[in-house]
């Protein structure tokens, strides 16, 4: 859902308009028998679409800027977790099954996966990347709380540093939790938008592709082949992204 995927609904919109430019300048030779196709109904077409890719693009910065401050908390941790296991080794009495025990749970934390979630424009497949992307980020926050307590239950664990303290790992979990709740609640009304967007422009039963390449092909029953308004309709597309 990144916001170059939003370009070509963009561009169908703005290809609405124009199209409705090119009837409007027409005249009374634009007489469809089709409804559908008479201009005030494209033209209100235009209207809708515009005021939904607003919202979805109002909704798209909030929830991008969410994506990116949770981001900012969880890239850190692979190296801030490698520094973590020398100072836990480094504690006295800290046996090889506990350190283990450690390893297990900073594995889990790093949340890697073989194979790198792909954005995606289609509405479904990207609902479905979301979700499994938020479960990743809830499972590795968990993963912090098992660390955590298993920092509380090591004997002499008590470092100087500020950077190893539990202290501040429990600020890193507080941290995680609130930009991983900020995601989700904004990937609420951008979802919302979403699919309120794609059903008038795509997947609606009278949507704006299709009315629109309907237009087009009553403009080229009666317009001359070789005439420029027929050329210029001719190359403004509509397409489903």
């Amino acid at each position: 859902m990144a916001s170059s995927s939003e370009v070509g609904h963009a561009k169908n919109i703005a290809n609405l308009n124009l199209l409705n430019t090119n009837i409007q300048a027409l005249g009374a030779i634009y007489v469809p028998s089709n409804p559908k196709l008479l201009l005030a109904n494209l033209q209100s077409f235009y209207t809708k679409g515009f005021s939904q890719q607003k919202i979805v693009n109002d909704s798209l910065a909030p929830y991008s800027v969410a994506v990116d401050e949770r981001e900012v908390i969880f890239k850190p941790l692979n190296r801030d977790l490698t520094k973590l296991r020398r100072a836990y080794k480094a504690t006295e009495g800290v046996t090889q099954v506990q350190l283990e025990d450690f390893m297990t749970i900073v594995r889990k934390l790093k949340g890697e996966r073989k194979t790198p979630i792909k954005e995606s424009t289609n509405l479904d497949e990207a609902a479905v990347n979301y979700s499994t992307s938020q479960l990743s980020y809830d499972q590795r926050t968990n993963n912090m709380d098992l660390l955590i307590s298993l920092l509380q239950n090591t004997p002499n664990f008590n470092p100087n540093e500020t950077e190893y303290k539990v202290a501040t790992y429990q600020n890193k979990k507080e941290q995680m939790l609130s930009k991983t709740q900020a995601v989700a609640t904004t990937y609420v009304p951008l979802n919302n938008a979403l699919s309120k967007r794609n059903t008038t422009f795509y997947n609606g039963s009278d949507n704006l592709v299709d009315v629109a390449n309907a237009a087009k092909d009553y403009l080229f029953t009666i317009l001359d082949t070789s005439s420029a308004q027929y050329k210029a309709i001719s190359r403004i597309k509509f397409k489903r992204q």
